[in-house]
């Protein structure tokens, strides 16, 4: 495996243990059904970037410049880790919840996704918007739950401020 395919598998790896986590949290506000399925649409927007990534290595449409820094990458499985241990824990909070999002939508993950899709905007331009829009959209939803489960302001501009970051 080549050195960008190995790379490209870390943040499949990622994207798919994230989801995961999503998951966990749909499974517990089960007793909530709308919030429930706030994280499981959550959960299948990273299974669908988990997708996205497979889709570029298996077809060889990877990013030339894929070197990122390994403390990128190792603050991004640290971070991981903190969010599954928040998701196992059967008491978590909604605000907790929220929290553990809140780290991994704001760390270099999407930053990383954005440029190891970048090269569909050539060969697959509506694929790629469609990406973009799905970015843009998987934050509005974050904002537009927190604003509607929790209630807390600086949760709500947080994800506003990542949405308008996708360009």
């Amino acid at each position: 495996m080549t050195k960008r395919e190995m790379i490209y598998a870390k943040f499949e790896g990622f994207e798919e243990q994230l989801a995961h986590c999503y998951f966990r949290l749909h499974e517990r506000f089960i007793d909530n059904p709308p919030l429930a399925r706030f994280w499981s649409e959550a959960a299948m927007d990273e299974l669908q970037h988990y997708s996205i990534l497979r889709f570029c290595r298996d077809r060889g449409l990877m990013a030339a410049d894929v070197d990122f820094d390994a403390n990128a990458v190792e603050h991004v499985e640290d971070l991981l880790e903190t969010v599954k241990g928040i998701a196992e824990d059967p008491d978590v909070t909604i605000d907790e919840a929220f929290y553990a999002s809140l780290l991994m939508e704001s760390s270099e993950m999407d930053d990383v996704y954005e440029k190891l899709t970048r090269t569909l905007a050539k060969d697959h331009p509506l694929l790629y918007e469609a990406i973009h829009a799905g970015l843009r959209a998987h934050h509005s939803s974050f904002a537009d739950a927190v604003e509607q489960f929790s209630g807390d302001r600086g949760f709500v501009e947080a994800f506003k401020n990542l949405r308008r970051n996708v360009s």
